[in-house]
Formats: structure tokens, C-alpha cells, sequence
């Protein structure tokens, strides 16, 4: 069992038509990860907060649709967030977010049966940056590291950090939770310098918990870390219509991927060996370029992978 924890919003993306145009399709990082392990038939539960507004009321139907259970999200009257896109390809984020839904959760509570057939649970983007939600998923995830795998995707988004010493502090405190962190490069550049990744990235996982560590670089291609070795492979080459979802999708390919070949276990993640992760890389792969083929966030299912 998987639980995927984070925002909601609505992106508003520019439209094919008329560029001053905007086009409103159903977002945030870790529901586009959700989403993706609903269409890989996956058993993922949503965590979040969605608002009674016709927004929140669309994004419910549309994971439901998609297989994602909806059991743990708690309904509030407070304004879906939303976030306009500036371009598609290399897009750019301006995020309205005061005082809505996702942003004001402030409690949560998971019964000792679900905490005991959980395999994963994934935190990721601006959800791990505003307050109070961001405090909430951080108790939450120290909390649930006790019995299961914890993935992290900071998907950093500049603009709407509002103190970077403290986030930087916080991802140190990251490393110390997780069992797998996903960065892009821009992500890393954040923290540190590219021209030292790879030691830097060693350093990390020989001084805390995290086990694995990816580094995602969009055309280049995508280099996995563990403490013994490092992989790298390149990207499928694909005809991008946009890169929105593309990386919450990957870490999607990653997980279920693990969980497919029964690796999602603290016991089993650090046994994989080169063959193994690369066949889990290529998988995440190829369901990131089939996003990238898409408008919006719109991933594979299991099908369209056959």
C-alpha cells in the first residue's frame, strides 16, 4: 500500500489556441504522483486537504476516476490553490496559495491497521515549504519512517520559499528521514553546486539514512546514487508537447516499479544491484517521456506500457 501526501492545486496553462489563453487542468506535484500510481494499478491512498469548492469537487472525481482512494483526504470550505503557468516546455510557476485547502491542514490521523500495510509514503514540492500544512507532513513523516519507506521530492519552487537557510536546514533534516530523495538538477543547485554532485551526493548518503539518491537532468538523462555505486541513463528522446508532471510521474515509475518486483521493504531496498535499478530507471523513463508527450499532466496506464 502506497500513501502519496501533498497539495492540490489547479494549473492554468497557456492554451494551444490563443496564447493570452489559459487552459485549467487539475495539478500539484504529489497528486500528479498519485495519479500516476492510480494508473499503474497501484493501491495508492491520496493525503490531503480539498476544498467544497467546484474545483475540489472536480479533483476528488478525477482521482476517484483514476484509482486513487480518497478515503484520507479531509473536505474543508477553504478556496482550492492555484497555480499559473507560464510556459510549457520550461515552465515557471506563480502559486496563489493564502489560506487554501491544502495549505491549512494541520492534523492528521491514520489508524494502526492502515500504518502496519503501508509500504511507502511519498512527500513532495510546496507542500514541504508552507505553513502550517508544511510542519503537519514533516511530523508525519518522521512519524511513519518507523515502519515504512519514505520518499522525498523537494521539486523546489523558488519563488514561494520564504527563507532559504531554513529550507536548506529542513532538506538536511530530509536526509536523515528518507530512504529516497529525487532532485532535479535544478533542485540540487538549490542546495549545492552541480560541479561537486557527485560527492556531495556521496557525503549525503554516508552521513545520514538515505539510502537513494536520483538526480534527474531532462534531456540528459537521469543518474541514481547508492553508497556503493552510481548508474546513469539517458533520456528516451521524445517529442515534448510540455514537461508539467514529467518528474512527479518518474518518481511514480520508481515506486511502482519497486513495488512490482517486491522491493518496497526497508529490508529489500538496499539489496538491488546495478541490472536491477537500471531496469527500474528505464521503467520510470519511459512513463516521464510518455507524460512529456501529453498536455498537462497526464500519464500512462499500465496498458499503454505493453
Amino acid at each position: 500500500m502506497i500513501l502519496v501526501c501533498g497539495e492540490n492545486v489547479i494549473d492554468f496553462i497557456p492554451s494551444e489556441e490563443k496564447k493570452e489563453y489559459f487552459k485549467a487542468c487539475i495539478g500539484g506535484s504529489p497528486l500528479n504522483t498519485a495519479l500516476s500510481l492510480g494508473r499503474l494499478n497501484q493501491k495508492v491512498y491520496f493525503f490531503s486537504r480539498i476544498s467544497n469548492d467546484f474545483f475540489g469537487e472536480k479533483i476528488i472525481n478525477f482521482l476517484n476516476k483514476n484509482n486513487v482512494n480518497t478515503s484520507l483526504v479531509q473536505r474543508t470550505d477553504d478556496l482550492t490553490a492555484v497555480a499559473i503557468v507560464s510556459d510549457k516546455k520550461n515552465p515557471q510557476f506563480s502559486f496563489h496559495a493564502a489560506q487554501t485547502a491544502d495549505r491549512n491542514i494541520n492534523e492528521y490521523s491514520l489508524d494502526n491497521n492502515f500504518r502496519d500495510n503501508l509500504s511507502l509514503a511519498h512527500f513532495s514540492s510546496i507542500s514541504l515549504v508552507l505553513e502550517p500544512g508544511s510542519e503537519t507532513y514533516f511530523k508525519m513523516m518522521k512519524d511513519l519512517q518507523k515502519k515504512s519507506l519514505i520518499s522525498i521530492d523537494p521539486n523546489i519552487r523558488e519563488s514561494i520559499i520564504p527563507n532559504k537557510n531554513f529550507y536548506i536546514d529542513r532538506f538536511k533534516q530530509f536526509l536523515t528521514i528518507a530512504d529516497i530523495i529525487k532532485l532535479s538538477d535544478e533542485d540540487f543547485e538549490y542546495f549545492a553546486s552541480l560541479k561537486d554532485k557527485d560527492s556531495i551526493i556521496k557525503e549525503w548518503i554516508l552521513n545520514n539514512k538515505v539510502s537513494v539518491i536520483i538526480l534527474t537532468q531532462g534531456p540528459i538523462g537521469v543518474t541514481l546514487y547508492t553508497k556503493k555505486y552510481k548508474i546513469s541513463i539517458k533520456s528516451i528522446k521524445t517529442k515534448v508537447v510540455d514537461t508539467i508532471g514529467a518528474g512527479d510521474s518518474f518518481q511514480a515509475g520508481v515506486i511502482s516499479w519497486l513495488m512490482n518486483n517486491n522491493f518496497i521493504f526497508k529490508n529489500k531496498l538496499k539489496t538491488l544491484d546495478k541490472t536491477e535499478w537500471k531496469s527500474c530507471l528505464d521503467y520510470a523513463n519511459k512513463i516521464a517521456s510518455f507524460c512529456c508527450m501529453k498536455e498537462g499532466c497526464d500519464p500512462p496506464f499500465e496498458k499503454d506500457l505493453t
